[in-house]
């Protein structure tokens, strides 16, 4: 399966993504999902009129794509506002006002607090994975 990595970028409409290994390929969207579904769209296309750039890149016509989706902090938590922040910073072992000024952009976390969050909120969807109703 190829992954592509996707950056997402909050805008005054909604949110942007593109794909930096891929000049052409932009989009626009409201949500995650949005922006998948807009990006699988511009991806096939963009090949079904080039199909010979598939090559290029590494993708047969029929593999499936996954998509890694790259934001910041604040972006993040302004994209999911269901999400407790409060709860992300027990989880990260960070402050919790700490991670509200992120959450604001009133501050923005270095290298190694973006990656206690990241890895808090990874956790806590490999949590909600294993529920069932």
């Amino acid at each position: 399966m190829k992954k592509i990595s996707v950056t997402i970028e909050r805008t005054d409409t909604g949110y942007s993504a593109y794909v930096p290994e891929f000049d052409f390929c932009g989009t626009a969207g409201g949500s995650i999902s949005e922006i998948r579904k807009n990006l699988i769209e511009a991806i096939s296309l963009f090949f079904e009129n080039s199909p010979e750039n598939l090559k290029e890149i590494g993708i047969g016509c029929d593999d499936p794509v996954d998509f890694e989706f790259r934001m910041d902090v604040t972006d993040f938590f302004l994209l999911h506002r269901q999400i407790n922040q409060a709860m992300v910073a027990k989880m990260a072992g960070i402050n919790p006002g700490l991670i509200r000024q992120y959450a604001r952009g009133i501050k923005h976390p270095g290298i190694k607090q973006a990656r206690k969050i990241e890895e808090a909120i990874h956790q806590l969807g490999r949590d909600l994975l294993q529920i069932r109703f």
